[in-house]
């Protein structure tokens, strides 16, 4: 639709009937004006630029563009068609607004005045499943957390160890770390940033890593010893005596655990027998392991188990036991289960000698009724093997 800007001091019929009833000549009317695309000029939210067409009549009657304040979101400017209009995004959500004024420069007509409005952004809304912070221990690993927004949003780290990668697509971000084998601690920021001018948001997500030497699965990589108050042995098979403290050369106190699956799985090697292997559980949680008495570890003949001593009977018993470090570390002590009907519980191995006899080899019986001294491995710190 197109407006029409008119000033006129007499309309024609008038100034027929005055000519009629007067003498003298009549004055010309002269009408000036000017002719507009629109009355205003309006935005979305992104913004753009917009043509207002300005058409004065007559055809040789000059306009001039006036700006009493020149908006810093907006650039107005004249051109041969009229007048065009610049408008940067909005980021803000409230509406903005402005003007500026067509007048002659001679003061043929009144200046008219044109106004500018964009519509505001939508108001930020967005989500993460993030946490405030992670500590990845020395070998790494990757997070993921997901981002719910209505506005774009992007995630950056602050060093190189970590990689980030953003799927919009998912809402979804993966964040890696490469091993540490630095000697000191790394520290990183990731920074979550969301929309953009007046309504952006951040969020800063600590990020740690450890060193090798503080990870509690390789602080039970190495050599152990078992220490038990009083041991058994048993040419037959049976439990003969608690008292009994035997020195075969085939049976040994120190063994050695190895690293198994990272983070999953350690092996005790040698484990009062040589060549056994039994591969144990690690318990994140814990620091410590899980050992799973009741396993065959060499061959068919070669038994761990759990023993179960009360006073009509002896019994073999499959459990997993957990294995808890102390502080420091160097002590670990199994958590022996109680069993009902059991005065005494500890663990041992059977097989067979040289000439197909079952032989028994134990520890300590832990008993219920009453105090005495824990089962525990200890970090052992000589190369050599002590035998029983």
């Amino acid at each position: 639709m197109k407006l029409s800007i008119v000033k006129s001091t007499l309309l024609l019929s008038l100034a027929a009937t005055l000519a009629l009833s007067s003498c003298s000549k009549p004055e010309p009317i002269v009408v000036y004006g000017l002719t507009l695309s629109q009355q205003s000029v309006v935005f979305d939210a992104e913004g753009g630029a917009k043509l207002l067409s300005v058409a004065p009549f007559p055809e040789d009657e000059a306009w001039n563009l006036e700006i009493v304040q020149q908006p810093d979101w907006a650039t107005i400017e004249s051109v041969a068609e009229g007048v065009e209009v610049s408008v940067v995004a909005n980021t803000a959500s409230t509406i903005r607004s402005a003007s500026f004024r067509l007048v002659s420069p001679e003061g043929r007509f009144e200046p008219y005045e044109v106004a500018i409005s964009q519509e505001g952004a939508k108001e930020l809304s967005w989500s993460t499943s993030a946490a405030s912070s992670y500590a990845f221990d020395s070998e790494g690993g990757q997070i993921s957390f997901v981002v719910v927004a209505n506005d774009e949003w992007s995630v950056e780290s602050s060093a190189e160890w970590l990689s980030v990668e953003c799927d919009k697509a998912d809402s979804k971000v993966v964040v890696v770390a490469a091993p540490n084998r630095e000697e000191e601690p790394l520290s990183a920021t990731l920074r979550l940033v969301v929309g953009s001018g007046e309504q952006q948001e951040s969020l800063d997500i600590e990020v740690v890593q450890d060193i090798r030497a503080n990870n509690p699965y390789y602080k039970l990589v190495g050599k152990w010893e078992i220490m038990a108050t009083k041991w058994f042995y048993s040419p037959n098979g049976s439990l003969n005596s608690l008292d009994y403290a035997p020195n075969p050369s085939d049976y040994f106190l120190i063994f050695d655990i190895e690293e198994g699956v990272y983070g999953q799985t350690l092996l005790m090697k040698d484990f009062l027998y040589p060549g056994t292997e039994l591969e144990v559980r690690y318990d994140s949680a814990t620091g410590g392991m899980v050992i799973p008495f009741g396993w065959t570890v060499l061959s068919y003949n070669v038994f761990f188990y759990i023993t179960l001593v009360s006073d009509r009977q002896f019994s073999y018993a499959a459990y997993e036991v957990a294995a808890l470090p102390e502080e420091d570390g160097g002590v670990i002590a199994l958590d022996m289960p109680t069993v009902s009907g059991f005065n005494y519980v500890g663990f041992g191995l059977w097989t067979y000698d040289e000439n197909e006899n079952k032989v028994a080899l134990g520890s300590n019986y832990r008993p219920t009724m009453f105090p005495m001294a824990p089962i525990t491995l200890r970090k052992h710190n000589d190369d050599t093997t002590t035998n029983l």
